[in-house]
Parts: structure tokens; C-alpha cells; sequence
């Protein structure tokens, strides 16, 4: 016999962490399945070390619910401000940690790990079962519309010309300083001079450390640590853990949902009747060849985002959250980071959860 949820959550990452958790604690029984064999994402494994979108300008909290709640759970140190935005510094393994033990402390849901996205029935424009379990409601946090795509729902795309990937990994044993623009300039240019892609530094709350943000290839990394530790003073002794480097992606697909939200919309610090996250981050792309163009919102703003861009237009019982929000390019280069999806996250556990307490669901 199959087992039955009212609600199936698709992508452990901190959308669907927050999506799981706040669903559950409507007191449906909920279920966050994933392909990966633990909680985290890509904020708990790509070597992110600074979780973005929570503040406004002035490094205010802008979403109080989960997103806050999460925030508290991995704060070692005060958030800062890298430019013009504020990030808040994490360590990777607090990150998952904290996945886990909001997770394992809420009744009413179950995991499934090691679990790909298969065997997707949909009856009347809705989700009926997927993976052998029978479901009320589908939450979609893939970060790719993994449960889009197998249902037929239209999508929108990312592209590398705003959206291209980058390598993202710690080094350590770096004794050189980097704070200042003037110190980063100092070993960024023999790195460009070398003929190596782009390459940021970021602070990490690890003494010697740094975090890498690499817009070249996996397969430039060696030849990129071997220069530093030859030609860089400060990097003699760098070495990374990671043992096999990949690229993170920035976005993906976005499911359409009856709301798209658009560039415009973000820039104009749009309000919406409906409102159920706000983000103040910029509009930021990137292009293939490492390039970056960010897009501020006026002064002391922060733009909403409408109940509509998380439910599905044309599939009734499907909701999305993160990087799947109903979202044009633009806007989801401002709406892709962790601190805006963990406030989407939780945002579509709740309507998820008021879809089926509604009268007539189907």
C-alpha cells in the first residue's frame, strides 16, 4: 500500500528546509525528499560562507518568521557589510547542523535522502503521486524545477550570460590579509596577468582562511592554487579540503506561476496585497566570462513578493520556493539568495498547507 503526505517537499537545500519545517508545523504530515544524502544545499556544502538577503540597507532583519529563526541557529559572529549590502558570516557544517536538528525536531515530518525526483503522476492538473507516494500538495525547491519539468509545467530559464556558474571552495593556511580593495587588488592582478578567469576572496570565520569564488573551470583549480603558492606571498602554504571541485550554480529555472515577478518590479521596490517575503538585494549577474553587474534599489528600499509567484499557474497543487519562484531572469538574480529563499521557503510550507485546509482543494 503507499503511504500518503499531505505534503511532499522537493530539495533539502535552505528553501526547502525552511518549506518542510513550517509546513510540518501546520500539523500536516510532510515530506522533504532529496537526492542528496543529507540536508544543507548549496548553503550547507558548496563552501558558501556568508548567507545573503536577510538585511535591508541598513542591516536590518527584513523577514521575521523561519528566516530569522534559521539565521539565529548558525550566527557565530555579527553580519557585515561587504559593499553596499549586509551578509551574515556562517560556518558550512554549523549550516547543516542546523538543517538537521530543525529537521529532526519537528513532528509530523519525515526525509527521504538518497531519493532522485522519479515516477512524477499528475490527474486534473494535479500532482497525484511521485517517488510511490501519494500527495495533497508538492512543494518545489529543487532550485532547477525538478517537479516542473516532470509534470509538463511551463518554466522560464537562466542562462550563462547572467547567471554562470562559479567554482566556490575554502583555502586555508593563508597568512596574507585581504580586507581592503587596495590588498585584494595586490593579488587578483598577477592572477589576471596569469591569464586565469576572475577570481573573488571572501572572509571566513576560520583563522588562515579564505573563501574562493572561482568563475573558471573546475579543472583550472589545480593550476590556480599551484600559482599562488608560487608566485603570491601569503599563499605558500594554501591548500584546500575539497577534494573534488565542481561548479554551484547561481539559478536555474523557474516554474511560471500566476505571478511573474519581474526585473522591473524589484528595482522599483514594488508592493504587492499578497505579500509573503521582502528582499532588498540587488540585481546581480554575472556573465560567462566572470563579469559583474549589480543593480541597486533606491535607498532604503526593499521590494515584496506575492503569494501568486509561489503557486503554479497551470498545475493546482503545486507550489515553489527559492530559486523556483515564479521569477523572470532579472528578478532572480535578486531573489536567488539563501536569506530570500529561506523566507520563501517558509512562506510556501504555509500556503501549501492552506491549500489543502481550503474548502475545496481540488
Amino acid at each position: 500500500m503507499s503511504v500518503t503526505y499531505d505534503i511532499a517537499v522537493i530539495g533539502s537545500g535552505a528553501a526547502g528546509i525552511a518549506a518542510a519545517v513550517a509546513a510540518a508545523r501546520t500539523g500536516r504530515a510532510t515530506l522533504l525528499l532529496d537526492k542528496n544524502p543529507a540536508p544543507g544545499g548549496i548553503g550547507g556544502f558548496s563552501g558558501l560562507t556568508t548567507l545573503c538577503g536577510l538585511y535591508d540597507d541598513e542591516g536590518n532583519p527584513l523577514n521575521e518568521g523561519f528566516a530569522h529563526e534559521f539565521a539565529g541557529a548558525v550566527t557565530e559572529a555579527a553580519p557585515f557589510k561587504m559593499g553596499r549590502v549586509w551578509v551574515l558570516p556562517y560556518r558550512p557544517e554549523k549550516f547543516r547542523a542546523a538543517a538537521q536538528a530543525f529537521i529532526s525536531a519537528t513532528p509530523k515530518l519525515a526525509t527521504a535522502w538518497n531519493s532522485p525526483l522519479a515516477d512524477v503522476l499528475t490527474e486534473n492538473s494535479r500532482l497525484i503521486s511521485l517517488n510511490g507516494f501519494k500527495v495533497g500538495a508538492v512543494i518545489d525547491c529543487s532550485g532547477s524545477a525538478e517537479v516542473a519539468r516532470a509534470a509538463g509545467a511551463e518554466c522560464l530559464a537562466t542562462d550563462e550570460s547572467t547567471q554562470a556558474p562559479a567554482v566556490v571552495f575554502p583555502l586555508h593556511h593563508v597568512t596574507r590579509e585581504l580586507l581592503t580593495p587596495a590588498a585584494a587588488a595586490q593579488v587578483l592582478l598577477p592572477l589576471a596577468r596569469a591569464g586565469f578567469p576572475p577570481v573573488n576572496f571572501h572572509t571566513s570565520l576560520e583563522p588562515g582562511s579564505l573563501t574562493v569564488k572561482f568563475t573558471g573551470s573546475p579543472a583550472q583549480v589545480p593550476a590556480l592554487l599551484d600559482f599562488l603558492r608560487a608566485h603570491v606571498p601569503g599563499f605558500e602554504n594554501c591548500r584546500s579540503p575539497v577534494a573534488q571541485f565542481s561548479a554551484t550554480p547561481r539559478a536555474g529555472r523557474m516554474i511560471i506561476g500566476e505571478h511573474v515577478l519581474t526585473g522591473a518590479e524589484v528595482l522599483t521596490a514594488r508592493t504587492f496585497p499578497d505579500a509573503v517575503a521582502r528582499c532588498a538585494w540587488p540585481v546581480e549577474q554575472w556573465s560567462a566570462a566572470g563579469q559583474t553587474h549589480l543593480r541597486y534599489l533606491p535607498a532604503g528600499a526593499n521590494y515584496e513578493i506575492p503569494a501568486r509567484s509561489l503557486r503554479a499557474a497551470t498545475i493546482k497543487n503545486l507550489f515553489m520556493a527559492g530559486k523556483t519562484i515564479s521569477a523572470d531572469a532579472d528578478a532572480i538574480a535578486s531573489a536567488r539568495v539563501m536569506g530570500c529563499c529561506l523566507a520563501t521557503g517558509a512562506a510556501a510550507g504555509k500556503l501549501a498547507a492552506n491549500y489543502l485546509d481550503s474548502a475545496s482543494p481540488a
